[in-house]
């Protein structure tokens, strides 16, 4: 027997890794998968970093300094993101929070800003679909998720933030903080949802895990990331309901270090985050690691001048396919792992009586069958049916092969 939440949890689905995997050589038949959003092209050098650095002192082998972050990496932390982030005010090493992953900080953000059951986090979509386990599945709160539409750039997001407030407002919902996927916005925008967030009275979490992915185009303007923290906000909103979220799994590749950590000039937002770090500490060893890594601001850049030549290349590649194939997507985009593809003009419309969800879920399972996993836009807050994420950021040989079973599954049937 267990209780109403266990065996609501019981009946989630679980991501137990890439166990059928497509390989040209080694598994042909595997999965392709387009769904993880990683950056492959990283994990050897990093690898290679990491063993050459790997002598550990006997203290990581003990609690050391405790849950929150050594201060060696938070110190670490803090001059990365002073060069990187170019912050109007300094960040300090007490500034900073860390924990296992920002998965975790997104529910601790959430336990510490909202009261269960009438409280809310409000998002704008479509945006990374996995935010409905992180923030609320055991947090009991509620998410406000408010369509913005595929281009989520200009300040006019900001009406549907305010409808979408009032909206639950008039519910009895009460909107505690909103979160934002950055780069995501240019300035004009983000100063915009700082005067949005200052007049409701809420918190602004800017999730800015991938900060660090914008690569250039020469086909297109390519905007280029800016924090919230580089903004002078101090006429605009109280700096501490201002908070940033910042890991190290998708910039460098390393999400198996478990690392992600808060960014917050709130002392008493630090405090209650830390009081509950201890159910998600971090490995001693990671923070080793990770410590070592930041410290060596040259190869950091060696690291990212791969990772932005790489992107570059991939997405160009992938729309090239894309067009040859006569699949639409959104031309959009120099940030992130992965990109959104419009298959509305296939939906098996006739197979389900119209309904363009189900529709929508249909072709994503036809694509499984074909060997080819790409998320459906229902998973992401998509405001209609058909759109895909596909995630781009794999080796040649599987990105047109990936490419190939969707043709095929589309002609198919």
């Amino acid at each position: 027997m267990l209780s109403t939440r266990g065996t609501a949890w019981s009946k989630v689905g679980f991501l137990h890794g890439k166990q059928n995997a497509y390989h040209p050589i080694r598994n042909p038949n595997g999965v392709v998968a387009f769904n993880n959003a990683e950056n492959g092209f990283l994990h050897a050098d990093l690898a290679n970093f990491f063993n050459k650095h790997n002598h550990f002192e006997d203290n990581c082998c003990a609690y050391g300094e405790g849950y929150t972050g050594t201060l060696r990496l938070r110190t670490a932390m803090s001059n990365h993101l002073n060069l990187h982030f170019q912050p109007v005010w300094p960040i300090d090493p007490e500034d900073i929070t860390f924990t296992a992953g920002v998965t975790d900080l997104n529910e601790v953000c959430a336990l510490v800003t909202c009261n269960p059951e009438t409280d809310a986090i409000m998002l704008g979509g479509p945006v990374y679909g996995t935010f409905s386990k992180d923030l609320a599945m055991r947090t009991g709160i509620k998410l406000e998720w408010v369509p913005v539409g595929t281009d989520q750039f200009t300040p006019d997001c900001v009406a549907a933030f305010d409808a979408g407030f009032e909206d639950a407002k008039a519910r009895g919902v009460n909107v505690r903080a909103l979160i934002i996927c950055n780069p995501h916005n240019p300035l004009e925008t983000l100063r915009a949802l700082l005067q949005f967030c200052a007049a409701k009275g809420i918190h602004l979490i800017s999730d800015e895990i991938y900060a660090l992915t914008t690569y250039p185009r020469d086909d297109q303007p390519s905007e280029k990331f800016t924090s919230i923290r580089a903004i002078d906000y101090s006429d605009i909103i109280d700096p501490t309901q201002v908070h940033v979220l910042y890991g190290m799994s998708k910039d460098y590749g390393a999400a198996g270090l478990r690392l992600g950590c808060l960014v917050s000039q709130n002392r008493e937002f630090c405090n209650a985050v830390r009081a509950i770090c201890r159910f998600s500490s971090p490995s001693q060893f990671s923070m080793d690691l990770a410590a070592k890594f930041l410290e060596d601001q040259t190869f950091v850049k060696q690291l990212l001048d791969k990772s932005h030549r790489v992107l570059s290349r991939i997405r160009l590649l992938t729309e090239k396919l894309l067009d040859e194939a006569g699949l639409k997507y959104e031309k959009k985009g120099n940030a992130g792992l992965f990109m959104w593809i419009d298959l509305s003009p296939q939906l098996p419309l006739r197979e389900t009586n119209g309904d363009g969800w189900a529709a929508e879920k249909l072709l994503s399972e036809r694509f499984l069958r074909a060997g080819v996993k790409v998320d459906p836009g229902a998973e992401y807050q998509s405001p209609e049916p058909g759109r895909f994420r596909l995630m781009f950021c794999v080796e040649e040989d599987t990105l047109r092969e990936g490419v190939r079973r969707i043709v095929a599954a589309l002609k198919a049937e």
